[in-house]
């Protein structure tokens, strides 16, 4: 419900179910305490647990969704207000930079991110294969969109730091 109450980058609180899981996948690791489990199973890194979570939130009527995404309700934002309460400022701004780090990117750059990031959930993948015939688009697109260093970058594509830099404006050009 937490990450649910907090504004991603372009102000909006709500979340599709694939950026939910992500986020949180995401937040366990940098907070080094897995919670909840995680399969590796077609887009990898993503738990049935949550899954019912959800649906129990929902039929709680304290999340309800609008189209694709998941919004609290009144109610579920009061409750929110009160479990803030409960967690570390550490623990919160973890979850904030979560979702703030990766809310807004398009399904295909969250995917792509999410397995070079944690390669573990590469296995038995079905958009893997596929994501990384395209690596360059999408290292230089998460790169000019400030989620990943030029360090990070280089490293995804197997090559020095400069040569990436001078690729992206030979792209410019």
């Amino acid at each position: 419900m937490l990450i649910l109450a907090i504004e991603d980058r372009t102000k909006q609180k709500t979340m599709n179910k694939l950026h939910f899981h992500k986020a949180i996948y995401y937040f366990e690791n940098l907070a080094q305490d897995q919670k909840v489990t995680f399969s590796n199973y077609k887009y990898g890194g993503v738990s049935f647990e949550l899954t019912e979570n959800m649906e129990t939130l929902e039929e709680s009527g304290l999340v309800t969704k609008v189209g694709t995404k998941y919004v609290l309700t009144l109610e579920g934002e009061k409750l929110a207000k009160e479990l803030i309460q409960e967690y570390d400022s550490e623990t919160l701004n973890k979850l904030k930079y979560a979702k703030y780090l990766l809310n807004d990117l398009n399904d295909k750059e969250l995917l792509f991110f999410m397995y070079m990031t944690f390669p573990e959930t590469q296995v038995n993948s079905i958009e893997f294969e596929n994501l990384v015939e395209n690596k360059e688009e999408w290292t230089r697109r998460l790169f000019l969109r400030n989620r990943i260093n030029a360090a990070t970058a280089s490293q995804w594509l197997g090559m020095n730091q400069r040569d990436f830099l001078n690729s992206l404006s030979a792209c410019d050009k």
